[in-house]
């Protein structure tokens, strides 16, 4: 039975509400973090925090010692490079290193569904699949989750303070989801040994193309008055010869807006639970 769980990116966008989840749901949850000070706010008393670094694999064996499972919410950002330290490929290294000499009996991994059907040559989707091989082949008990896209990114990386930024176009379909419900299913996940060596999409209620779910979003969003601004997408190709964080922006987006995402979740929904929270749900709470 698992009864405790390390959350390794607890903090991000993704990991904080998948974390809230598991806490709910009656784990003792220990939050791997880079700033014990900055971030023991985000989650009510009763988390236990270790403070370390990706690069460390003693921090990471510090964070793991004492747990049943760990959870790996981590993801490449527009600071990091191919070359240079990243968390899908260092930091997926250093965590089955520090696994290999702990007692966990269970790893969830975060991926998603844009990296699992990816045929490219970006390294950053490319770092993202061969996590996937790693996790698999670390010979511990293994659940993979393939995420659509999330909700969260409305209020996140699209977000400009008053303006929901969409760059390009794309007629394809996403079965939006929030992550609160995510992270219930992550939770149920680990309640079961159904999920032991499984891999689940995750979808939400809706395909709607981005466009789609940003207006619907800005329409119930009631904190604020907010507005839908675009990007065409040669612009943003341009602009990224001078603004950095484009240049993960762009070639993310134009996977994004090319995918061919079908339904594929109701297994996952018999087995962990269907999802409740529409966009427009999502964006009046």
């Amino acid at each position: 039975m698992i009864k405790k769980i390390t959350v390794i990116g607890a903090t991000g966008m993704i990991g904080t509400p998948v974390t809230k989840e598991l806490i709910k749901a009656g784990f003792e949850v220990t939050a791997f973090v880079r700033n014990i000070e900055k971030e023991k706010h985000i989650f009510p008393s009763g988390v236990h925090f270790v403070q370390g670094d990706l690069k460390n694999v003693s921090n990471i064996s510090k964070a793991i010692k004492d747990a049943d499972a760990v959870y790996i919410s981590i993801s490449s950002g527009p600071n990091d490079t191919e070359n240079g330290f990243n968390p899908e490929a260092g930091g997926v290294d250093n965590i089955i290193e520090a696994l290999k000499s702990s007692n966990v009996k269970r790893v969830g991994f975060l991926s998603s569904f844009l990296a699992r059907n990816y045929k490219g040559d970006w390294w950053v989707m490319n770092a993202k699949k061969q996590a996937v091989q790693k996790i698999k082949n670390a010979g511990i008990p293994f659940t993979i989750f393939y995420p659509a896209n999330f909700m969260q990114n409305f209020n996140g990386g699209m977000r400009d303070g008053n303006k929901v930024n969409i760059i390009g176009k794309s007629n394809e379909k996403s079965w939006w989801i929030d992550a609160e419900d995510f992270g219930k299913q992550v939770a149920n996940a680990f309640k079961t040994e159904k999920s032991l060596n499984r891999e689940y999409a995750v979808q939400g209620l809706e395909p709607l193309t981005t466009t789609e779910a940003a207006k619907i979003f800005v329409e119930n969003h009631t904190k604020e008055k907010l507005t839908i601004a675009k990007l065409p997408i040669g612009m943003a190709k341009f602009l990224s010869l001078f603004i950095k964080p484009l240049r993960y922006v762009v070639p993310l987006i134009s996977v994004m807006n090319s995918n061919k995402e079908i339904f594929e979740a109701q297994k996952t929904w018999d087995e962990l639970g269907k999802p409740t929270i529409t966009v427009a749900k999502f964006a009046k709470k």
